[in-house]
């Protein structure tokens, strides 16, 4: 995937180096060393926090491995941890201004199997079923749910923060994703309603309503409106917690009025205008 370059997305076998997400879900020693990972990148991580950013962390790579296969391509591989395999690397991350090291992984799909709401897609010998639009949302929900469930279960019983908040957490990275890769793929319409068919569904653990898509804008310099779309978060990486730590812009519990001032300043920023009695 050349527009995604940080992590590779592949079909293959389990080779020396890589693990299925069920081994790694199952492994004592692995999702300690994840939660010992996070709390040394930062002094004053309690033990929430880590489960918190490992959960973010680990929400990136599925949500980049699987968002803009089914956004663009309409296709939905076979998420079942016994056949999503991982190999783990650690890169520099952006986070509001600041570079952070982070855990990722690439992925390989061990199953070639597939669903597809497209026509075009549904006659290959490794494609299942072709859905409608509706069907194969449902599809990606239950199969993310499916996929989540037994990590949320170790952090759970590690951490003590509550299965609520990281569901949501899933949920913000599948959001972020969607809207990022509208952006890449010049569909940003189309990605903000395929995620809401996707996260909004009735019952879902990943449905929440504090998560939505909002839209701001600002002049720019020929006085023109320049708009962006961002993502309402609806769970909290608590990276506020650590030392030297702050809040994210789009942060739950953030005032919307506050919020929306600080995401417009920063667009001026991006646009040189910080400080310009235009802006």
């Amino acid at each position: 995937m050349a527009l995604w370059p940080e992590i590779r997305v592949e079909l293959g076998g389990l080779e020396p180096g890589w693990i299925t997400a069920e081994a790694f879900f199952a492994s004592d020693a692995m999702i300690e060393e994840f939660l010992d990972y996070e709390g040394a990148c930062n002094a004053g991580t309690d033990r929430k926090t880590c489960g918190s950013l490992m959960m973010t962390d680990y929400a990136y790579v599925v949500a980049l491995a699987t968002v803009p296969l089914f956004l663009g391509f309409g296709l939905l591989p076979d998420l079942s941890p016994s056949r999503f395999a991982l190999l783990f690397h650690t890169a520099e991350d952006e986070h509001d201004g600041q570079l952070h090291e982070v855990r990722r992984a690439h992925v390989r799909y061990l199953s070639a199997g597939y669903f597809t709401s497209r026509q075009d897609h549904a006659a290959h010998p490794d494609a299942r079923a072709l859905l409608t639009d509706d069907a194969i949302a449902e599809a990606f929900c239950t199969a993310v749910e499916g996929h989540f469930a037994p990590l949320i279960e170790q952090l759970h019983a590690r951490t003590q923060l509550s299965r609520n908040a990281f569901w949501r957490l899933v949920a913000d990275a599948l959001a972020g994703w969607f809207i990022e890769a509208g952006r890449r793929l010049g569909c940003v319409e189309a990605a903000k309603a395929s995620a809401m068919a996707v996260l909004k569904r009735p019952g879902s653990k990943l449905n929440n309503r504090q998560l939505h898509y909002f839209d701001l804008s600002v002049p720019d310099r020929t006085g023109k409106p320049f708009s962006y779309t961002f993502r309402g978060r609806g769970g909290c990486c608590r990276y506020y917690t650590v030392a030297g730590g702050e809040y994210c812009s789009t942060r739950v519990l953030k005032e919307p009025r506050q919020r929306d001032d600080d995401l417009r300043q920063a667009m001026r920023r991006h646009l040189g205008l910080a400080g310009d009695a235009q802006a």
